[in-house]
């Protein structure tokens, strides 16, 4: 018998648990339980920034990638000229040399 009143218990306090998830539901579509219209707000701007800074971000770095590449391609250019005599040459060769080997 004792068992039999524990069954009943549980079945009893199943249907409250679904009648109370019922009220909770029907209490949520009847009151538009939603964001205030001032955090919809919030949120927007909030959003707006930050999709603001990522593509500034972006560029910036777009930016300092091709400056580097540009200077990476003049330097190069520049690191023997043509009309030095071949000691220059030659030393300059080894002073290349030395330091790739550091």
């Amino acid at each position: 018998m004792a068992s039999n009143t524990a069954t009943d218990a549980a079945a009893t306090s199943d249907l409250s648990a679904e009648q109370s998830y019922k009220n909770l539901v029907d209490d949520y579509t009847k009151q538009g339980l939603g964001l205030s219209k001032g955090a919809k707000i919030g949120i927007g701007v909030g959003a707006s920034i930050v999709g603001l800074v990522v593509v500034g971000m972006i560029i910036l770095l777009l930016r300092l990638r091709r400056s580097k590449s540009a200077r990476e391609k003049d330097e190069g250019f520049s690191e023997v000229p043509d009309n030095q005599s071949a000691e220059a040459r030659a030393a300059e060769a080894r002073r290349m040399k030395a330091l790739d080997n550091m």
